[in-house]
């Protein structure tokens, strides 16, 4: 009995235990606050794991089995959370958005399945197909692909082919992969081609009533020799206080109305886009090689800018006069440069090239003391034969001829821009030094330039002044750095500084055949030369800055492709490299003969290296590395679109370089 009551009072106790332990429970639950969710977009990492980067740019961890849900670029809500060992990690709530929608890649036959590897960057995923949805593909091809199921609930992404682009061994198909992945456009539509034919040498007659004659000065366009779609041709003769600089530019907009298919070709276009051996022009070939290029001895519409150009190379006046024109010549820089630098004499029909020398000189110099000169860099072009296939890379070095036409269309667009300021316009733009990088930009002037350390940089003449300092600074490449640390250039509608190249104003109006910016900028010139209104088109300088990048990716990808094609024909051998970028891992270096950029991992090497942000360089104990170093290196591996290069450690120069 006394055994049965003291059971009965134990369970008693036990039930009022658990009732207060639950009771305490609630308590708790009540009073501690629901985890912080955030919004955040997925970075991949090429491997299984990846990041969520909040909007503060904070980075949060994601385990391989949670990025096993998402794609690179998602948008999703999160919370954070701490592991057993500490680790802060990112858990996944909510999948907001996902543009992974149609892609480019490889489609690859693993076993008895089949899929796609996205070219995304970051991206690690195989995305299964089915064996219905592969439109015939065959392993290795390159294809358009759809995602048909997000991996979000299952970890298990599907995909269909929406067409087969081709192997990688079929010349063309970096150009096709880069027409599909950017969206370029592809043939003229038959409207814009039969406006484009309806078009002859008889309009130039009809237009001339108005225009100026300007045919008996012997203007000369100087191009390479290749070059059909010649939109600029100059001439300069001296005044008592300086040169006249005459500038003629191409009219197209003399040929077309707004309302012509081929205003809506070249607004969908935006610019000519120049990929190896295939150029997508912005106008038709009758238009661009012919009717409106300033051909040698034949009548052409142009604008020309009359500029007068101080002995100090000041700009002071200018006059806009829509002309008829007929170019004495066609010449390339090569011979030019020839001639101006006395290694041949110069023809006695082109004496005044001589004159243009001369006042080229005092607008670079007027801009080396009263603005910036830009960093010469040599170009390099990927050379491909009919079929496509690569048969060289070219080193061009700039010369005295492309001097002379970059000083001349600098002048222009610096004085056009002045003259429009005023005007709803479209205006080049350049914001200087990210205001993020403020503290890195101070500490970095009080080490190497302490005489510029308080200037205020961002402030059109305190920028200048900040990288006249940098240019001077010897045995570190202080203006490199300060380089990778500018915001980008934007189009605007109201004039703004253009802090890159120490203008107060900038536009370009010197190539209306290749950018559709140049030609309804030529537009507003024309309707305020006549004192009638222009509006510009709706939208237009966000569509600019949004689609203009795509363009120059898409000629970068195809010419990148083409060269390491190019390089893996090439023999064993060692290369001069130079440093062009570098990070926690390793460096990017530049082979100087042809253009090619690959990496250098660092993070093998014998004896440790750490990684300086501030400075962009890597220190060791023997040896450091930095921007615009010289290297010796070799071809480690090429693999798809990446390069990568081993040092040739006995041949490593001194780190110690200038700007």
């Amino acid at each position: 009995h006394n055994e049965m009551r003291t059971r009965f009072r134990s369970s008693m106790l036990d039930a009022k235990a658990l009732a207060q332990l639950q009771s305490l429970k609630s308590d708790i639950k009540s009073t501690t606050p629901e985890p912080l969710v955030m919004r955040g977009t997925i970075k991949g990492t090429g491997r299984s794991f990846g990041f969520v980067i909040a909007a503060d740019a904070t980075e949060y961890f994601l385990p391989p089995d949670t990025m096993a849900k998402v794609f690179p670029g998602d948008e999703v809500e999160f919370t954070v959370a701490e592991t057993a060992e500490g680790k802060v990690i990112a858990d996944l709530v909510t999948l907001v958005s996902s543009p992974l929608t149609e892609f480019m890649g490889r489609y690859v036959v693993r076993g008895k399945a089949q899929g796609v590897e996205p070219e995304v960057i970051g991206h690690a995923k195989w995305l299964f197909v089915p064996p219905k949805k592969t439109a015939d593909a065959a392993n290795g091809q390159w294809v358009k692909a759809r995602v048909t199921r997000h991996p979000w609930e299952t970890g298990k992404a599907q995909a269909e082919v929406i067409n087969v682009i081709g192997s990688e061994e079929e010349p063309g198909t970096w150009h096709a992969i880069a027409i599909e992945k950017h969206q370029l456009p592809g043939d003229f539509s038959a409207e814009a081609l039969a406006a484009a034919e309806a078009l002859d040498e008889s309009l130039i007659d009809a237009a001339s009533e108005g225009r100026s004659d300007l045919r008996d000065i012997p203007f000369v366009t100087i191009d390479n020799a290749s070059t059909k779609d010649m939109d600029d041709a100059l001439y300069a003769e001296e005044t008592d206080d300086g040169w006249l600089l005459r500038v003629a530019i191409a009219d197209p907009a003399a040929w077309f109305t707004t309302d012509s298919p081929l205003e809506v070709e070249a607004r969908q276009r935006l610019t000519t886009t120049y990929l190896p051996g295939r150029p997508i022009s912005m106008l038709p070939e009758r238009l661009a090689n012919d009717l409106c290029s300033l051909t040698p001895n034949a009548d052409r519409l142009a604008l020309v800018f009359h500029i007068r150009v101080a002995t100090d190379g000041c700009l002071s006046k200018l006059a806009i006069t829509p002309s008829v024109i007929r170019s004495s010549a066609k010449l390339n820089y090569q011979e030019v440069s020839e001639w101006l630098d006395g290694t041949a004499p110069i023809p006695a029909a082109h004496w005044h090239l001589e004159t243009l020398k001369q006042c080229c000189k005092a607008l670079f110099d007027w801009r080396k003391s009263n603005a910036l000169i830009m960093q010469e860099r040599p170009d390099y072009r990927v050379k491909v034969d009919e079929q496509l296939n690569v048969t060289g890379v070219v080193k061009e070095e700039r010369n005295t001829a492309n001097s002379l036409v970059e000083e001349s269309m600098l002048a222009v667009n610096r004085i056009a821009a002045a003259w429009l300021s005023e005007d709803s316009a479209l205006f080049m733009t350049h914001a200087g030094f990210r205001p993020d990088r403020e503290e890195e930009l101070k500490g970095l002037l009080r080490e190497f330039a302490n005489d510029v350390a308080d200037t205020d940089g961002h402030e059109p003449e305190g920028f200048k002044s900040i990288l006249r300092a940098a240019r001077t600074v010897e045995n570190f490449p202080l203006l490199s750095v300060l380089l990778k640390r500018l915001e980008r250039g934007a189009w605007s509608n109201t004039t703004a500084p253009h802090f890159g190249l120490g203008f107060d104003h900038y536009t370009t109006v010197t190539s209306p055949i290749r950018k559709y910016t140049d030609l309804v900028l030529h537009r507003l010139i024309h309707a305020k030369l006549a004192g009638q209104p222009f509006t510009l088109p709706a939208g237009l300088t966000d569509d600019l800055n949004e689609r203009l990048g795509n363009n120059r990716k898409a000629a970068n990808e195809v010419e990148n492709r083409l060269r390491l094609d190019w390089l893996s024909q090439q023999p064993e051998q060692t290369w001069q490299a130079t440093v062009v970028h570098i990070n926690s891992g390793g460096i990017i270096a530049q082979l100087d003969d042809n253009g090619a950029a690959g990496f250098i991992d660092l993070r093998g090497q014998k004896k440790k290296l750490s990684y300086d942000p501030l400075r962009m360089m890597m220190k060791g104990e023997d040896k450091s590395f930095m921007l615009n170093q010289p290297l010796a290196v070799t071809i480690a591996k090429i693999e798809g679109d990446k390069l990568e290069l081993s040092l040739v450690e006995e041949s490593q120069p001194d780190p110690g370089v200038s700007n």
